[in-house]
């Protein structure tokens, strides 16, 4: 449904006028405030804490809503609604909250058909706070940032031309420019991309979008687009692990 509306979306930017709103305030992990008065739930998003960082990175500036029937929402008859919300670069907010992976050691872990269900453990490395992990992209290792506040993942230019420049990566994976928000509210144009094979240990993943941004010191950020595609991920500080599940 998300896909669709998400085409939808582009077609209402390129053809006539919307109505946007201001967002003032995130009340939760799946609620927010419109400049309006209005408290909006995002509609299939579980109330995750984890949440509330992805969303204060993308729900900066004026968000479009449409309801379940793929109408675009724009008068209020009450003021709680439930929506799908797209922010100004077109995110669909609910999708990229709907799969968050839960960072805890007690709730039960659900499982994709896709992904065994034996643990892959993975050890990481910490350096100024931030944990590493080795990830294989298209067949390239290399050492990731484990962020779960990401919601895609990230890879610099030069990680990028590398995989073009050994085929590995080609024009049909190319899927469009983007605006992306870091961590210290910096925006930095991007590329959203397609990554054929992810490998996390023994786990591959296929298919995963990617956001290739421009700059010297840009950080590799393993995020939300590769994360959610598990049941549940723990950390281990004493043992320097993350077990995926």
């Amino acid at each position: 449904m998300r896909s669709k509306i998400a085409l939808i979306f582009l077609f209402v930017l390129s053809t006539c006028t919307t109505n946007k709103f201001a967002v003032i305030n995130i009340v939760d992990g799946n609620t927010l405030e419109l400049s309006n008065g209005i408290i909006v739930t995002l509609d299939h998003v579980n109330k995750n804490e984890e949440n509330v960082k992805i969303m204060q990175r993308y729900l900066r500036g004026e968000v479009i809503l449409f309801n379940e029937r793929d109408e675009e929402i724009k008068t209020f008859s009450t003021d709680r609604i439930t929506a799908i919300v797209f922010n100004s670069d077109g995110d669909c907010i609910n999708n990229l909250l709907s799969g968050v992976a839960e960072i805890t050691k007690d709730s039960i872990p659900q499982y994709e058909d896709t992904i065994p269900k034996s643990n892959t453990v993975i050890p990481f490395t910490e350096e100024d706070g931030v944990l590493k992990i080795p990830v294989s992209i298209n067949g390239k290792e290399i050492y990731f940032i484990f962020d779960t506040g990401a919601g895609l993942i990230s890879i610099s230019q030069t990680v990028a031309d590398d995989l073009y420049r050994n085929g590995t990566l080609d024009e049909n994976d190319f899927i469009g420019k983007g605006q992306f928000s870091d961590a210290n509210g910096d925006i930095t144009e991007g590329t959203i991309i397609n990554i054929k094979s992810i490998q996390i240990g023994d786990r591959e993943l296929n298919n995963v979008q990617a956001c290739v941004t421009k700059g010297q010191n840009v950080p590799l950020l393993l995020g939300q687009s590769a994360l959610q595609k598990f049941g549940k991920v723990s950390i281990d500080y004493n043992k320097k692990q993350i077990a995926f599940e």
